[in-house]
């Protein structure tokens, strides 16, 4: 784990070697986020999955963000999130750390690096993220998307995978707002199933006050491996979100955010 940090601490360090200014807090924020996944078609039962392996499963995080300004048009975010997959036929628990490293290049818009390293509870198992991402608005139009490298640096699992999002939406006056996206993953998924994933993602969220939001989301996903053909699965996503002061600017980029809760 010591590896991974260090890791994850030197790629934003050298992004921008000026990080010895003064903090200003901007904003924080507090998400609890739960997907219940149903697989359709699943092609087991075959080793290592079981039986159950085509019944509905869960997948669950609760994380923390906060974000301070250095000057110049520079901010950081940090993140900590705890996230866990009850399977049925076996269970997952996973803390993350991430760091991010913005800049705000006008008309709402703010791009940056994030790095992330995560320790699951199995022996030797653990990733590191690296990645590029933009967020913004304008008027009442936002935007969020991102690219990301994942790998396992403890060669307890031999991931590699290769991450690209983009999310759009309009938020209404009323508190109201909508979001579409597109997801897609090629690489490792775990298990040794090479291929990729396809997702198209679907959210409605609500304002319950000014720094409260509730949200809803739909999560298809299409799975191609070179093990199988293909096989499909829905979720279902609910959230809850918090704001402090402002809020902060980046999503959160743990191992289930970037699956959308796979």
């Amino acid at each position: 784990m010591k590896h991974i940090l260090y890791g994850s601490t030197l790629v934003l360090a050298c992004a921008h070697p000026a990080l010895a200014l003064d903090f200003e807090f901007r904003g924080a924020e507090i998400i609890g986020t739960g997907y219940y996944n149903q697989p359709e078609a699943f092609p087991g039962p075959i080793p290592p999955f079981p039986p159950t392996a085509d019944e509905t499963f869960l997948t669950m995080s609760l994380g923390g963000s906060v974000e301070f300004a250095l000057g110049g048009g520079f901010f950081v975010q940090g993140d900590a999130v705890f996230q866990a997959y009850d399977m049925g036929w076996d269970n997952y628990k996973l803390g993350s750390i991430g760091k991010h490293l913005g800049y705000e290049i006008g008309g709402g818009t703010n791009v940056g690096v994030f790095s992330y390293a995560e320790l699951w509870d199995q022996p030797d198992e653990g990733d590191m993220s690296l990645g590029l991402e933009i967020a913004g608005e304008s008027g009442a139009f936002f935007y969020d998307g991102f690219g990301a490298y994942l790998f396992d640096p403890l060669n307890g699992t031999g991931w590699e995978q290769y991450h690209v999002e983009a999310t759009g939406g309009y938020a209404f006056n009323n508190g109201l707002a909508v979001e579409l996206g597109l997801h897609y993953t090629e690489g490792d998924m775990r298990f040794g199933l090479d291929g990729n994933a396809f997702q198209a993602l679907a959210g409605v969220s609500y304002e319950l006050a000014p720094d409260f939001k509730v949200e809803a989301g739909y999560v298809y996903t299409d799975f191609e491996t070179t093990m199988w053909d293909s096989w499909q699965s829905h979720g279902i996503k609910l959230a809850l979100t918090k704001e402090i002061g402002g809020g902060t600017t980046f999503a959160q980029r743990n191992y289930l955010n970037l699956h959308n809760g796979y």
